[in-house]
């Protein structure tokens, strides 16, 4: 959950980001002191993905919505995109990349994302072993390969928060013999002043952060991410605050039934993996709408633990999922309540 305060973002107009591109020549082989002019007058804008997503694991599916957070124009809308049948992913942040005065398409890298994915487990040979904590590093080095030369293009000063990523994805899913699971992978840049107000643009490599199953005690409730970060205490209230406050607008949506009821209760309790998944997405959909300005756009989907994924309100052109791939969860498996954290790094030893 996204608790930094959220200070500042772009120097430049927040969703419109345009920035000196050099083409043909790449940005290590400039002069220190390569001037604004030597590295041509061609722009690149880069169109944000601004909006909130929303986690709640329940005790048979675990489910994800994204919200669009109406940016300026030229935004977009974060959106779900389907992994595998066992994981879904949002990315925040920098998602289209426009050359103004080019004809070439923009790249919309949000679009890109499933098939940067499918492509890194493939070719890693994890396609076998689609639910092991190490794919996630996979994931995170497969994007960051394409970001970087995206992120090539950018040669004036960004002047982002020290938390700020250029990118946050979000994913999040069903371990089988661990349980649900979710993620944050940032990308944060660093630039080098080369002179002449131009700069170099490196991505640094991506930092990981666990965010479903919490530390042991802590509640298991609803989680939700931000972009650009803003700070709980500040900010517009979360969907949790808003249900601890009894907020009069998810009242009756809160007591449509006595099973939504008591589901809905648990989640505020801390006890979400108590709770039955279609009646707390039942909820979502009906509080996020709620909540929301009109014409809102939310894409909401669920990977069921015995099923996988499937699609609550899903976008105008969602992908079918993938056939024959299924979480191997049977009716007796449970949940496990205090599962042992999975690491990224290489046990001692290996």
């Amino acid at each position: 959950m996204a608790t930094r305060n959220h200070a500042r973002r772009f120097s430049l107009p927040s969703l419109l980001l345009f920035l000196s591109v050099f083409i043909g020549v790449h940005p290590w082989l400039l002069p220190e002191r390569a001037s604004a002019q030597e590295m041509g007058d061609r722009e690149v804008a880069v169109n944000l993905a601004e909006g909130r997503v929303v986690i709640c694991a329940a005790k048979d599916g675990i489910i994800v919505a994204a919200v669009d957070a109406h940016g300026e124009a030229g935004s977009r809308p974060p959106a779900i995109a389907m992994l595998s049948a066992v994981r879904m992913g949002v990315m925040l942040g920098a998602v289209e990349w426009v050359q103004p005065d080019s004809r070439d398409k923009p790249v919309r890298l949000d679009d890109e994302f499933r098939g940067l994915i499918a492509t890194a487990v493939n070719t890693s040979g994890a396609q076998d072993r689609a639910g092991e904590a190490s794919d996630i590093e996979v994931v995170g080095v497969a994007l960051l390969e394409r970001v970087r030369q995206l992120a090539a293009l950018l040669h004036h000063k960004i002047n982002l928060g020290e938390d700020e990523p250029l990118i946050r994805v979000v994913l999040a899913g069903y371990v089988p013999g661990y349980g649900p699971e979710a993620w944050t992978i940032d990308y944060r840049i660093r630039q080098d002043d080369l002179g002449g107000d131009v700069w170099r643009t490196r991505v640094l490599r991506p930092a990981y952060n666990q965010i479903y199953p919490p530390e042991n005690g802590r509640p298991r409730t609803l989680i939700e991410v931000r972009y650009p970060p803003e700070n709980r205490a500040t900010g517009a209230p979360e969907l949790l605050d808003l249900l601890q406050q009894n907020d009069a607008r998810l009242g009756k949506i809160r007591a449509a039934n006595e099973i939504q009821e008591k589901s809905v209760a648990l989640v505020v309790q801390g006890l979400s993996q108590k709770a039955g998944a279609a009646s707390v997405s039942t909820f979502l959909k009906a509080a996020l709408t709620a909540i929301a300005p009109p014409e809102t756009d939310f894409t909401m989907a669920m990977v069921d633990y015995d099923r996988g994924f499937e699609w609550i309100v899903q976008p105008p052109k969602a992908p079918a999922p993938p056939p024959g791939e299924t979480p191997g969860k049977t009716p007796d498996d449970k949940t496990p309540e205090t599962p042992e954290k999975p690491t990224l790094l290489h046990k001692p030893g290996n």
